[in-house]
């Protein structure tokens, strides 16, 4: 009877304490777990990053030029989203800042932070990107914290142009938002030396930005898309 009695009651002991094993790590902001329960936990979202759609990510880049008066990030990303010469399938936005309405990192790289530094960003981490008019191509896999601090694998275009993007890269990756000269937020088209670009047939940083050069509004260059 005893022996009874002690089974029945490790029994409801079980029941009542134990519980499933956790197999979600929150703090893991680079998994969709994790930024699931950071959505959760916190109101402000806007800093977060999105879950990617894509595995393999493409690139391209627009087929015309403009002036640095895009219509903000918002127009930046319509740009994209209509160009001629967009793939027919997947949603793209510019790879663009202006360190209000989209932002890579407030530190180097993003090392204090990680992808919690980021406002509405492009790059996803720990993903391949390709260029869309040749997916067997590789131009860089991000890291963890959504950025790429190496030379790239391949071009980001084989056609050398200008790119508009709003980053630093002093004097190399960092990924900062490169302070006044981001076109007041992509809205002026007129002001001298007030944006940064990077030329897409290089493969070092300066694919991204060129820091000891920058170029005023009136400049026709032309916008890197990104697949989300």
């Amino acid at each position: 009877m005893r022996i009874k009695i002690q089974f029945y009651s490790l029994c409801l002991f079980c029941f009542l304490d134990c519980q499933p094993p956790d197999l979600c790590n929150a703090a893991d902001t680079t998994s969709t777990c994790g930024i699931l329960q950071s959505t959760l936990q916190n109101p402000n979202t806007a800093n977060l990053p999105s879950v990617p759609h894509c595995s393999i990510c493409r690139m391209f880049v627009t087929a015309l030029p403009y002036n640095a008066n895009l219509g903000g990030i918002v127009g930046a990303d319509n740009k994209c989203s209509t160009a001629s010469n967009k793939p027919s399938s997947g949603t793209y936005k510019a790879l663009i800042v202006d360190d209000v309405n989209r932002r890579a990192c407030t530190s180097v790289n993003c090392t204090s932070g990680g992808v919690t530094e980021q406002i509405d960003w492009v790059l996803a981490p720990n993903t391949t990107y390709v260029q869309a008019i040749d997916t067997s191509k590789t131009i860089f896999i991000s890291n963890a914290n959504g950025v790429n601090t190496n030379n790239l694998t391949d071009v980001i275009s084989p056609a050398s142009t200008g790119i508009w993007t709003g980053i630093r890269n002093n004097p190399s990756w960092d990924w900062l938002t490169y302070s006044g000269f981001t076109c007041s937020s992509w809205t002026d088209g007129v002001t001298t030396t007030c944006g940064s670009y990077g030329v897409t047939s290089w493969t070092d940083s300066r694919s991204i930005s060129i820091y000891t050069v920058t170029a005023g509004g009136p400049t026709q260059y032309n916008l890197l898309c990104v697949e989300q």
